[in-house]
């Protein structure tokens, strides 16, 4: 059957991306009202919300007495941010052990080796800073390790970005109460509530059209067509996928991730996995408005962020659906057929068009997975999954998107109130030096991390020799992995050689960095801000739900994004593509 035109698929991805982001959002912020001092009810039709409290409740409560947690004591930004780091660490060395000796570990039933003490530090990091950038083959991992090492990550790392967002919330609803809630109530709810019941809704989905799942068994031995036998690594795929895609993870069991059947096997579920993606984190900006008491300021700010996320994906659907020039060859009288646009390492079962929404909702959010090799894209195609991590990925990560977005937002309604000549503040809360300084550490982090490790590596010959593409491709090369380590992003442009002890250490670092300064500076601001008394709105106050603000918000999103880095990406896929995109 052939595929729709490009602009249906187009058109029904984002008008269910919007329907569901609603439904999610609502619920989401249903589940931290408490947390996040907000008097926030669902509408009407949503009421049946509140008979979910029999199921979750019990629950929660044995976690509560199983863990020794008092939901009831409250911490300071401090002390908040002790406990992101205490937790953290234990999650990192869990997981550092556990890939030091996977191979005396049990559930290794094809034999598996421990990963050496650099790559070992690499996942580590990786995985615990939700970043889940790849250095490996997944099929170099045991199904112990799959199961009980990154797996659980997989669910303890975005708990931890939503343990976030409610603290935040903190700062605008408190008035002069330095206390921003109870971080592990914050992940018990954030778990029980919002993470395993959608990733189980998920992985039923995904069962149902074929994904694998099993835990009794490391491979499958089936007869080829060539009369021959393989081995096929086998594992809990779609426990993993489910929660690899809604939990912004991206760290697939197969090396070929998403691109392989086990994973996604069907067009519907690479629909609902790409649906997946975005609606975690578009449903926190969402809920956002909904704790600060104006639901209008939340879809402002979907709106404007959505507007970006549409327009590159836009972008990416024109350049893999036109011919690739680096495939225009005609040699002993043959030639590519490109007449449904560049199928180069694209899957048939999805096409470019499915392909390139994946792409640049993958990179639109901190989610590595891939259901194809972004190498082989177009000059025009990697422009667009460049110019997203240049955003910050646009609407970043499960919890922790919610909080780099509104770093934006705070600056705009700074940038904002300065144009008007007003006393700059946001939601009621005035607009110091003390928060503004970190807004700004927590919007340099990226380019800091970015650039200078990329203007290191493309003169330092054991990273010129990692590249197995020249010119313009090769750098981009480089800056696509310095991209997805510094975004928390980890998804690969492959090409790269990624798997030496330089990427391991530099990627290593740069993930840790790109996590923790970042949470640290915003658990600030909401200290701050928690401190100070509410100032009523007037008619001399800033608008945040206009389209002024909207258009505002999208231009100093896209002036700073550029300013930084379109340097480095005229280097990269613009230079590529001024020179014919080969």
């Amino acid at each position: 059957m052939a595929s729709p035109p490009p602009v249906v698929e187009y058109a029904v991805f984002f008008v269910l991306a919007a329907i569901l982001i609603f439904v999610v959002g609502e619920y989401l912020a249903w589940v931290f009202r408490d947390q996040a001092n907000s008097d926030h009810r669902p509408p009407s039709y949503f009421s049946w919300f509140e008979r979910l409290d029999r199921i979750f409740t019990p629950i929660e409560k044995g976690l509560y007495r199983l863990s020794g947690i008092n939901p009831r004591r409250e911490m300071t930004w401090k002390g908040y941010v002790k406990s992101v780091l205490v937790f953290n660490a234990f999650i990192w060395v869990l997981l550092f052990a556990v890939l030091m000796f996977q191979d005396i570990l049990p559930m290794n039933f094809v034999g598996v080796a421990s990963e050496s003490w650099d790559l070992a530090f690499h996942t580590a990091s990786s995985f615990t800073s939700n970043t889940n950038q790849q250095h490996y083959s997944g099929e170099n991992l045991s199904v112990f390790t799959h199961t009980f090492g990154i797996g659980i990550a997989m669910f303890l790392t975005p708990a931890t970005g939503l343990a976030l967002m409610p603290a935040f919330a903190r700062g605008f609803t408190n008035k002069e109460d330095p206390r921003l809630g109870n971080f592990y109530e914050n992940v018990v709810k954030g778990l029980v509530r919002f993470l395993l019941p959608i990733s189980f809704i998920i992985a039923v989905i995904l069962m149902a059209e074929g994904s694998v799942q099993t835990i009794l068994s490391g491979k499958l031995t089936v007869e080829t067509f060539t009369m021959g036998i393989q081995n096929i690594r086998i594992g809990p795929h779609a426990g993993i996928e489910a929660i690899k895609m809604f939990g912004t993870n991206g760290g697939g069991i197969n090396a070929a991730n998403a691109a392989t059947a086990f994973e996604n096997p069907t067009p519907l579920s690479n629909l609902v996995l790409t649906l997946a993606m975005p609606i975690g984190t578009f449903s926190a900006i969402y809920a956002w408005g909904a704790w600060v008491g104006n639901r209008s300021h939340g879809v402002a700010i979907v709106t404007a962020f959505f507007v970006i996320y549409m327009a590159l994906t836009g972008v990416a659907v024109v350049g893999e659906t036109g011919a690739n020039p680096g495939m225009a060859v005609t040699e002993n009288g043959l030639s590519v057929d490109q007449a449904v646009g560049n199928m180069e390492s694209k899957e048939t079962r999805f096409g470019p068009t499915a392909s390139a929404i994946w792409g640049l909702t993958t990179t639109s959010t901190t989610n590595g997975g891939v259901n194809s090799m972004h190498n082989s894209w177009s000059a025009l195609g990697a422009f667009s999954l460049l110019f997203a991590f240049a955003t910050n990925n646009v609407s970043n990560g499960v919890g922790t998107g919610l909080l780099n977005i509104l770093m934006f937002v705070i600056l705009t309604a700074f940038i904002g109130a300065l144009m008007i000549g007003r006393r700059p503040q946001y939601l009621g809360k005035k607009l110091e030096w003390q928060e503004m300084r970190y807004v700004f550490v927590t919007i340099l982090v990226l380019p800091i991390l970015v650039l200078i490790p990329q203007a290191h590596a493309v003169v330092y010959q054991g990273a010129i020799d990692s590249m197995n593409n020249p010119g313009f491709r090769g750098f981009s090369e480089i800056l696509y992995e310095f991209f997805s380590a510094s975004a928390n992003n980890g998804s690969g442009f492959e090409g790269l050689g990624d798997g030496t002890l330089y990427f391991n250490i530099v990627d290593g670092f740069q993930v840790l960095l790109a996590r923790y300064v970042p949470i640290t500076a915003q658990l600030a601001i909401a200290g701050y801000l928690a401190n100070k008394k509410v100032s009523p709105e007037s008619k001399g106050s800033l608008d945040t739900d206009t389209p002024a603000f909207i258009g505002l918000l999208i231009g100093v999103i896209i002036i700073v994004s550029a300013l930084v880095f379109l340097p480095a990406l005229v280097f990269g896929p613009i230079g590529e593509l001024l020179s014919g995109g080969i």
